[in-house]
């Protein structure tokens, strides 16, 4: 249980640490921006596919107990 707290303690402070090497190292620093776009596109795409497995699994869990998400690409169950 230790270690389960500790990795969820250590990913919180990464992500506050990501935040401050971003605004401080590639926007504020000598940083040129072509980089800090790059870095800033790679998260977007990282967020949004973690969102859409999270959502596909939550809606995996939760249809086994009889609660519809609604599909997000309007290829669902034909009903």
């Amino acid at each position: 249980m230790i270690a389960l707290i500790d990795f969820v303690s250590r990913l919180v402070g990464d992500v506050g640490r990501f935040v401050d090497i971003f605004l401080n190292d590639l926007i504020l620093g000598a940083g040129d921006p072509l980089s800090a776009l790059l870095v800033l596109v790679g998260q977007v795409l990282i967020v949004a596919s973690v969102g859409a497995l999270g959502y596909a699994a939550a809606g995996a869990l939760l249809g086994e107990i009889g609660v519809d998400l609604p599909s997000l690409g309007g290829r669902g169950r034909s009903e």
